[in-house]
């Protein structure tokens, strides 16, 4: 099962399956956001016959679309910058990560699980 979704993930995102661990995360790792995220959970599903009926896309990958707000946020980015603590891309972005043992998880369960923050 590891190897067929590492697989999966390498061929839909366009990166070696070499660079693809378990630990790997669809959006901070491989940048997968938006509707790319959608069209690739669904694409799962379907090849590995996960039930998705507890997925929520918005949790996971947020939106495509640009803010109006993105200037001023940015500006903040750059002006906090040195205060931070490291976060993750997903922190950042205040999504919740998708990894490969996950989809790995959900593929044998059968269903997609809804992870506790």
């Amino acid at each position: 099962m590891e190897e067929s979704v590492i697989e999966f993930v390498a061929t839909f995102t366009g990166f070696k399956a070499e660079r693809i661990h378990l630990q790997t995360t669809l959006y901070g790792d491989l940048g997968v956001a938006g509707d790319d995220g959608l069209d690739l959970i669904q694409a799962y599903g379907k090849k590995f016959q996960v039930d998705l009926m507890e997925f929520q896309s918005e949790h996971h990958f947020g939106s495509e679309g640009v803010s109006i707000l993105a200037p001023l946020s940015l500006l903040w980015m750059v002006l906090s910058h040195p205060f931070r603590q490291k976060r993750t891309s997903e922190e950042e972005s205040n999504v919740q990560a998708v990894r490969i043992c996950d989809l790995i998880t959900f593929a044998r369960a059968g269903r997609w699980m809804v992870k506790a923050n």
